[in-house]
């Protein structure tokens, strides 16, 4: 399938969002403010003309990985840009590349512990779901989970999509769209 039909040009260091399936949507959708139904979330990287397929950036099961964004349905895609004044493609590039610098990290599995852990003290302290971001305890380690390294991709250039010392999950990626820190360029309407 050719991603250059489908895909409008896309900049490396925008951010993609796959819509969830399942548990981790269910959860999601109901334990978290704002809504979203994206729970899986990369970086662009270069545009493969011979392909006409992009490379992308995420964290997966065994951390950060490389992959083509032909990997997933466009139907379940969501493309973000980061909005720039003045628009900087070097930034955008620099953004992109900053996962490289931890392309050795593994997934960061204990995160979902520590969010099932802050949930149990918000239901303990009689706060009921759904809840934001921020309410939850957050220590950054040297692993990522997606939405971790979306993030981290930004703040290395100094970007701050998610407040520092907010936990970055989809809910707070949403966020970011909310405060046009980002904006949908994919697809449009």
């Amino acid at each position: 399938m050719s991603t250059m039909r489908i895909y409008p040009n896309l900049y490396a260091g925008d951010i993609f969002g796959v819509k969830g399936k399942g548990v981790l949507r269910w959860l999601s959708g109901r334990l978290l403010e704002p809504k979203t139904d994206r729970v899986h979330f990369g970086i662009i990287g270069d545009y493969l003309p011979w392909d006409k397929d992009y490379v992308i950036l995420e964290s997966i099961g065994k951390g950060i990985a490389v992959g083509r964004l032909s990997f997933y349905d466009p139907d379940d895609i969501e493309i973000y840009r980061v909005a720039l004044e003045p628009d900087d493609m070097l930034i955008r590039k620099k953004a992109a590349a900053e996962l490289s610098r931890v392309g050795r990290a593994r997934y960061d599995y204990i995160l979902y512990v520590q969010l099932f852990l802050g949930a149990l003290a918000l239901l303990l302290q009689g706060k009921l779901p759904p809840w934001e971001s921020w309410q939850f305890p957050y220590g950054r380690n040297k692993k990522y989970v997606c939405t971790e390294a979306a993030v981290e991709a930004w703040r290395g250039v100094g970007i701050s999509l998610v407040s520092p010392g907010v936990v970055p999950t989809p809910a707070s990626i949403k966020e970011a769209e909310l405060a046009a820190k980002i904006y949908k360029v994919f697809p449009k309407g």
